[in-house]
């Protein structure tokens, strides 16, 4: 292990809280190598690097643990009428339209100047559930990776940490072939899926299985992938109660809802991140708890398409771990994703105070826990806190600018949360290397 530099923040925050006059040192693998005080240079030697950061406040990089990239493209161009009564549904055509257009270069374009979004935003890892695989009619490319080589290829470039959440479609809906439109989604089996998933595993990539949902995925595709996934420690992310109509077309299909089809697929364990579980009822929350699964809320994607609010009351006492994801990416900023997760719950709850760790607790702790240390633990990387042995990635705030005036030790994570946008970050370090500069 070499050292390669030493930060000197003037605030840093830990899993012990906020902390002053904090030394970090980074390897030559962009991790934390260990963690001092500034004010005692002993361990420092001559020739090695220290860069000190008056003024400021590191945090931990935040996580994107769900994008979709390409639909980023429709940011401003979905609210003009639809039909008479406009849904996720009506919503979902625009999106298939959008996904015939795509070719592998048009792909990393609008991968990589998103990802750099990403970036300014405070972003430093993204899960990227990705399911725009083949050529138009469903025929896989030469390399029939070639779209998700291009995502990944984007993320090198940009800067970003990218996890690789190859999604699994096999049909248009329950008991439904794949829609034209879907059929650039769809690999024609398990079998041929799980290749790509392995082929870029053995490239050394990060990746993760993603069966789309309950509706798009038989269940011994899901057996399959469950199995899989276990075998070689990875995560598993899936779509489930999204919306209503998905609800109601599984019960009448199967019996149950989706995330207690999930169960009779052996797909819920430690490594599930259910997507969204807006309208997950009591009996679904209780397996979630019971297995230890994650949910991603995309607060600001589900407010767009008129989803629903998340249960968030009752998913905070249970104690499920929670994750933030942009998923269409329509806005990028983890401190509005966050802000709204606790908004929107304060007005479906009619009260405040909701995404606390405890009863006398403020919400901004377990707000950065969901937005940094969640999405890592549901992505499976070493991130998300700054800590020995995490990635050294940080969001340099800004302690000086307007946004921030006034914060106190108390409730500075509260004045961000609450108060601020992610103009307030000057930096962004992913791997101990800044990858964004505001430009004042």
């Amino acid at each position: 292990m070499i050292l390669v530099k030493y930060l000197a923040p003037a605030y840093v925050y830990t899993q012990g809280g906020l902390e002053k006059d904090r030394l970090i040192a980074i390897g030559d693998d962009g991790r934390i190598v260990m963690m001092g005080d500034a004010r005692q240079h002993e361990q420092i030697t001559e020739g090695e690097q220290i860069e000190y950061l008056p003024k400021t406040l590191l945090l931990p990089g935040f996580v994107n643990a769900h994008s979709h990239v390409f639909q980023r493209e429709l940011r401003g161009h979905t609210h003009r009428p639809l039909s008479r009564q406009d849904t996720f549904w009506t919503w979902r055509r625009a999106m298939y339209a959008q996904a015939q257009s795509l070719t592998p270069e048009l792909l990393y374009e609008s991968a990589y100047h998103t990802y750099r979004e990403m970036l300014a935003a405070g972003y430093t890892s993204v899960g990227e559930f990705h399911y725009v695989h083949h050529q138009l009619d469903g025929t896989p490319y030469e390399r029939p990776n070639a779209m998700a080589e291009a995502i990944l290829q984007a993320g090198q470039d940009a800067g970003i940490r990218v996890v690789m959440l190859l999604s699994a479609y096999a049909r248009g809906g329950f008991q439904q072939p794949a829609e034209e439109g879907q059929r650039r989604f769809c690999d024609g089996s398990v079998e041929l899926y799980l290749a790509r998933v392995e082929a870029l595993r053995q490239a050394g990539f990060a990746v993760g299985l993603a069966p789309h949902s309950v509706r798009a995925v038989p269940g011994d595709w899901f057996r399959a992938l469950a199995a899989y996934s276990r075998e070689h420690g990875l995560p598993l992310h899936v779509h489930a109660d999204e919306q209503m109509a998905e609800i109601e077309q599984c019960q009448s299909v199967h019996g149950c809802r989706p995330i207690e089809l999930l169960e009779r697929y052996d797909a819920l364990y430690s490594g599930t991140t259910i997507i969204h579980a807006t309208h997950a009822n009591e009996y679904e929350l209780s397996l979630l708890d019971q297995y230890g699964c994650t949910v991603c809320v995309c607060p600001t994607t589900e407010g767009d398409l008129g989803d629903g609010i998340a249960p968030y009351q009752e998913l905070a006492a249970r104690n499920i771990p929670l994750a933030i994801g942009a998923d269409s990416n329509t806005r990028l900023d983890p401190f509005e994703e966050l802000r709204w997760a606790e908004y929107s719950a304060r007005m479906r709850y009619q009260r405040r105070r909701i995404l606390v760790a405890g009863e006398l607790d403020a919400p901004g702790p377990l707000l950065l826990t969901t937005g940094t240390r969640g999405g890592a633990q549901a992505l499976g990387i070493a991130t998300g806190e700054i800590a020995p042995d995490q990635f050294a990635d940080f969001v340099e705030i800004d302690l000086e600018h307007p946004q921030v005036r006034g914060w106190s030790d108390e409730d500075l994570l509260d004045t961000l949360f609450f108060g601020v946008s992610s103009t307030v970050i000057a930096r962004t370090w992913v791997g101990g290397r800044c990858v964004h500069h505001r430009e004042d």
